[in-house]
């Protein structure tokens, strides 16, 4: 077994830049629900409502087949990307109705938004694109380019350089609680201030965190039932040098301070991770084609509590109920699966009217969260 907490001098500087330190999970009641927004293969995003597995509400967007929902931190708008990745729409949810659009590409000028990170206040977005420009007789490709872009204004204010040796064609990026810090994950984690771009920290990552021991894969998976705090629970993995195999466990992340929390309880496997709205247990799915399995996880006890095989299906993702009594097998094509979370026993199965490409979780009666 291997356990491990190491700390970096990461706090000082996102302490100065504003970030927030971090909280507890969501609170679990029996009486605990949440709306899923369900983008699908027509113009509608289905709201899908946990406690009556029923659908509530129907949005029809000006644009067809939305490939990726973002939530404003408030929850009161919905931003839509268009399977072309030209288009964002924003849509005001009391009124349900299409209020903005984000899209920088004109005439013979292609340019597809690759990444988005919203800023908490919406005054701004950051973006990473890439542009195609057609001429006579050949494309010009230029980019990828990472731009900060004013909501209001409607308008690219800055283009960001990148900390990186190089811009790789796909950058994973988000933004602090309080939008102060731009987090880029590259062979390093580093955080750049939002408003001059300037390097505040840096975290080598991807160098072992403990001498002798291999370099480290870290979670940074988005839960809704974590406050976006800039803390992540999940499953981490890491070589043995001595063993000459890659082990498992649970690691929890925090980039605010810089710190990791993690100790191994075997051999690594093939197995997801998403946490439960109290934060103590984890559930995970193992898939190998003819043979899948639930996992149980013990994350105060760091350790695998039950694994329990059941007729699975290919493409599943995994997510608790907000009140803790069931789990949900979805993702591909148009149905629900529903388990017991204790007993993992399958309860039924919800068909909806269309496919799904997309899906957000927001637990009621907290700031809008998404998977």
């Amino acid at each position: 077994m291997i356990r491990s907490r190491r700390a970096g001098v990461f706090a000082a500087a996102l302490i100065v830049a504003g970030v927030l330190l971090p909280s507890t999970a969501t609170a679990q009641t029996p009486d605990s629900n949440a709306h899923w927004y369900i983008a699908t293969y027509t113009n509608d995003v289905l709201v899908w409502d946990e406690a009556s597995e029923q659908v509530v509400d129907r949005i029809s967007l000006q644009n067809r087949i939305p490939v990726s929902l973002t939530m404003s931190k408030d929850g009161e708008r919905m931003y839509a990307l268009d399977p072309f990745f030209e288009r964002i729409e924003v849509v005001d949810l009391a009124s349900e109705e299409t209020i903005d659009e984000i899209r920088l590409s004109q005439a013979r000028r292609t340019v597809r938004l690759n990444g988005f990170a919203l800023d908490p206040d919406e005054e701004w977005a950051i973006l990473f694109v890439k542009s195609y420009t057609k001429e006579s007789d050949r494309w010009i490709v230029e980019g990828p380019f990472m731009l900060r872009y004013d909501l209001a204004r409607k308008a690219v204010t800055d283009t960001i350089p990148y900390p990186g040796d190089e811009m790789p064609d796909r950058a994973g990026f988000r933004l602090s609680p309080d939008g102060d810090a731009l987090y880029i994950f590259d062979e390093a984690l580093i955080a750049l201030d939002t408003e001059t771009f300037e390097e505040i920290d840096r975290w080598e990552i991807s160098e072992p965190f403990e001498p002798g021991l291999g370099p480290m894969s870290i979670p940074f998976s988005r839960s809704p039932y974590q406050e976006d705090n800039g803390v992540y629970t999940g499953l981490f993995r890491v070589t043995d040098p001595a063993q000459n195999r890659r082990m498992m466990g649970i690691a929890t992340v925090d980039l605010n301070n810089r710190e990791v929390d993690f100790e191994t309880f075997g051999p690594s496997e093939g197995v997801s991770f998403v946490l439960s709205p109290d934060g103590k247990t984890g559930y995970g799915l193992r898939s190998r084609i003819g043979s899948y399995e639930f996992w149980k996880f013990d994350v105060e006890g760091n350790r695998v509590e039950a694994r329990v095989p059941f007729e699975g299906r290919p493409r599943m993702g995994l997510m608790p109920s907000a009140d803790g009594t069931r789990l949900f097998i979805f993702v591909a094509g148009n149905t629900i699966d529903v388990y017991d979370s204790q007993t993992f026993e399958y309860l039924r199965t919800v068909e909806l009217d269309e496919d799904m490409t997309d899906v957000v979780v927001v637990p009621q009666g907290t700031r809008a969260g998404g998977q």
